[in-house]
């Protein structure tokens, strides 16, 4: 034990970077499968601590520590083949398994310490995997330096970057067995979305459904709360963003997206609204539910002026053939959205003027119900016709990409804007040999007026490049597109 012990104590130096004492440098083989137990033990007890009140304890976990054993095992023979001392493979796993105990605890105090701030480290998936790949690599490194000094320095670095790829990308990279996880009962999917990708995985958040649900009504009032109230000088826009399906990362691209554009390009800094379905983003932003978007509208009336400022509503997920804007989470109860209901969210919302897009597949079957005197409806595509670019793989929909990245930098004009979008998306669709989606428009002589007028008093800012700047990570574009239905 007091061995064990000492081996423990060396894994702390070593994974602090702090020098180990030379008699202390060299461990024996038969301290590497107590190690191996007490991370199996280590990394349960995290997982129980992170896991929800409702999971249950799953011994396949197991699975994920046997694998990270293998993979330290193999990178330690391998540096030591490399370094020509096959003698001291042992001593090399021993030390870094001990260090990656460590490793995996100051990890969660550092979280635990950044969450005291309001820092979510899991909204920077790509940082926080290099930031840990690094620090192995120190500890990889460090360890070679103490236990083979005697070899060239730069054959040792490249020896411990060589064992961190090894040891340290896979586990990153790779989807690990957890430790606990809450039995998934997947809610029937209705019929017309039969053709959407769904593969049913544990419950994934922190917060309960039960939890999720009831903390809305504070998301939207801490929103709606934040936004800058309107100038009766002038006629502002307020732009609602609203990214239906959470199982695809393109929606909250497209939503994050609009955000940026309509707050740095067409003056509306502290006057945008996010409502997103997305697993990462539940405890920051409000969710794209009919309720919340009921909410939000009433929220924004009472910041802005109903009968003077401009309302720019843009929805995007996907659609039926029915008519219906798919809203999903992680199969949660919510409503799917028809024309109607949509029509009538926003007519009790009192606001007069509004720049309606519905980008999702068949959406034109929303402009008859949107459509009024003072509403320019704009949707993706013809009421009988799919739109194309969604996917899991896709980081914009060919509408989305077409309108706001391509057409909306160029022009303040929204009819133009259309135009220029319509004639791209049908440029991509005929290379692709796709039925054309026809995007459809929606306008009448009062909207148009007031969109002159507003965009006369505009300081138009800089166009808003793609990928944005402020550490949102896209998705990969895909290959072969499929409908937004």
């Amino acid at each position: 034990m007091k061995a064990l012990l000492t081996t423990l104590l060396l894994g702390l130096r070593l994974h602090l970077l702090l020098p180990l004492p030379a008699s202390q440098r060299i461990r024996p083989g038969s301290h590497f499968w107590p190690l191996l137990v007490l991370q199996i033990l280590s990394t349960a007890v995290i997982a129980w601590m992170y896991a929800p009140a409702e999971a249950l304890f799953d011994p396949m976990g197991v699975q994920s520590d046997a694998f990270l054993a293998i993979l330290t095992l193999a990178s330690a023979v391998m540096a030591a083949s490399l370094l020509r001392r096959p003698v001291v493979a042992w001593s090399l796993a021993v030390l870094w398994t001990s260090a990656g105990i460590w490793l995996g605890w100051t990890w969660v105090l550092i979280e635990w310490a950044l969450a005291k701030f309001g820092v979510d480290l899991s909204a920077y998936p790509l940082s926080i995997r290099l930031i840990l790949l690094s620090w192995w690599l120190l500890i990889l490194r460090r360890a070679i330096d103490v236990v083979v000094p005697e070899s060239a320095r730069l054959k040792r670095a490249a020896v411990a970057i060589a064992a961190a790829l090894v040891s340290g990308l896979p586990a990153l990279l790779l989807p690990l067995a957890s430790y606990y996880s809450l039995a998934y009962r997947p809610a029937p999917v209705p019929a017309y979305f039969d053709e959407i990708e769904y593969t049913p995985e544990p419950w994934p958040l922190r917060s309960s459904p039960e939890q999720l649900l009831a903390s809305q009504a504070v998301l939207v009032e801490a929103a709606v709360g934040g936004l800058v109230a309107q100038d009766p000088q002038r006629t502002d826009g307020y732009l609602l963003a609203f990214g239906g399906d959470g199982s695809e990362a393109v929606f909250r691209n497209e939503v994050d997206y609009a955000e940026q554009l309509f707050s740095q390009r067409f003056g509306m800094q502290g006057r945008t609204l996010g409502l997103l379905n997305h697993p990462q983003t539940t405890e920051q932003r409000p969710l794209a539910s009919l309720t919340n978007l009921r909410a939000a509208l009433k929220g924004m009336a009472g910041i802005m002026d109903p009968e003077q400022d401009l309302l720019f509503l843009f929805m995007t997920s996907h659609g039926s053939s029915d008519h219906e804007l798919y809203v999903d989470l992680l199969d949660l109860p919510l409503d799917q959205i028809d024309p109607e209901q949509l029509r009538e969210a926003i007519a009790d919302s009192g606001i007069r003027w509004k720049v309606l897009v519905v980008s999702a597949c068949y959406s034109g079957g929303f402009i008859d119900a949107l459509t009024d005197s003072t509403t320019l409806v704009i949707a993706a595509a013809r009421e009988d016709r799919p739109s194309f670019g969604c996917g899991v793989d896709s980081d914009f929909t060919y509408f989305g990409r077409a309108f706001l990245i391509e057409a909306l930098n160029q022009t303040a004009d929204f009819f133009a804007a259309f135009e220029l979008a319509k004639e791209r998306v049908a440029e991509r669709e005929a290379e692709e040999e796709l039925d054309p989606s026809e995007p459809q428009i929606a306008s009448t002589p009062l909207i148009e007026m007031r969109l002159a007028n507003w965009a006369e008093q505009l300081q138009l800012g800089p166009p808003v490049p793609w990928p944005l700047t402020d550490g949102k990570e896209p998705s990969e574009p895909a290959d072969d597109l499929v409908p937004e239905d």
